[in-house]
């Protein structure tokens, strides 16, 4: 038995219509009264900035992914979206290695058939860290060995799989899925996923969904980001150690809490009491927070 750390993956990743799928949404927006003389672009653009969610219904984006067991039940509570997973009711978690593999490309080098190998997702705190040498590290490794030696015991001595898994850790790489969502329920996960608050698993998924939607889908560059940047104002008012207060540790800084910087986004509290201040410039903020993004999307890397 083979235990290997990976990292929350996207593939597969595809918008349907490409480029220009951006066409079907000024489409539906003229049908419902948006006049010829704005330009389908700036029909895109309206409709997303002004919140016009149903004809951004009309693009579909797909995509595989893979993360831990554990958290995968956060990416399964967003509405609006269909998804196909790996099942371990009826495959070994072994399994989980190859599933919605095409062409072997998302097979470790190393990979031999029939070899049994075990994926998990360390926590983020816990990466680059020497499982011989930091003892919290160590303490994790021993349990998952237990728990897959236990696994391994009960389906040898005739335990079906589907209760067998029922001793799988947390941090078993087999939420595996193939997903389908449009592009409203897309961009209403990354503006949840994308806060410093989120989960470092969640936020490394959402980066990775960033950064391919805004590569395949470029007219979106600058539209999107988390909830603060993306309405001018952060939902999260009062929430101590993130936008007020000495920042916690196991968080990353929030890039619009400085009230002295030219990309500080007020709380809907402080909007209301103090108005916005002049200067904000939202350039560097799209650079700051993309910054933040291509981090989070390198598992680790925080």
């Amino acid at each position: 038995m083979k235990i290997r750390e990976i990292a929350p993956k996207v593939w597969n990743f595809k918008v349907v219509g490409g480029e220009k799928a951006w066409e079907e949404v000024a489409y539906s927006a003229r049908m419902s009264g948006v006049p010829e003389i704005i330009t389908g672009e700036n029909i895109f653009r309206m409709i997303i900035e002004n919140d016009y969610g149903s004809a951004l219904e009309h693009i579909l984006i797909k995509f595989d992914i893979k993360m831990s067991k554990g958290n995968a039940p956060e990416l399964l509570e967003h509405r609006m979206a269909s998804h196909s997973g790996f099942s371990t009711r009826y495959l070994a978690a072994s399994k989980g290695i190859n599933a919605g593999s095409q062409g072997k490309e998302n097979l470790p080098i190393d990979f031999k058939e029939g070899e049994e190998i075990y994926e998990i997702i360390v926590p983020w705190h816990l990466l680059g860290k020497d499982r011989n040498k930091d003892e919290e590290k160590n303490k994790l490794f021993q349990a998952i060995e237990q728990s897959l030696a236990s696994y391994k015991s009960m389906i040898s001595n005739g335990v079906p799989r589907e209760v067998a898994r029922y001793i799988l850790p947390f941090c078993k790489a087999v939420g595996i899925y193939h997903y389908t969502m449009n592009l409203r329920s897309l961009l209403n996960f990354l503006s949840l996923r994308l806060c410093v608050r989120a989960s470092a698993e969640m936020r490394c998924i959402a980066s990775q969904l960033y950064l391919l939607l805004e590569r395949d889908l470029p007219l979106i560059k600058g539209l999107i980001g988390c909830r603060g940047f993306v309405f001018g104002v952060c939902p999260e008012s009062g929430v101590t150690g993130v936008r007020d207060g000495n920042p916690l540790i196991f968080y990353p800084v929030c890039p619009f809490r400085a009230k002295e910087s030219k990309i500080f986004i007020p709380t809907r509290k402080e909007f209301s009491e103090k108005g916005r201040p002049q200067g904000f410039d939202r350039e560097t903020a799209y650079r700051a927070q993309k910054e933040l993004f291509l981090r989070w999307a390198q598992w680790g890397k925080y």
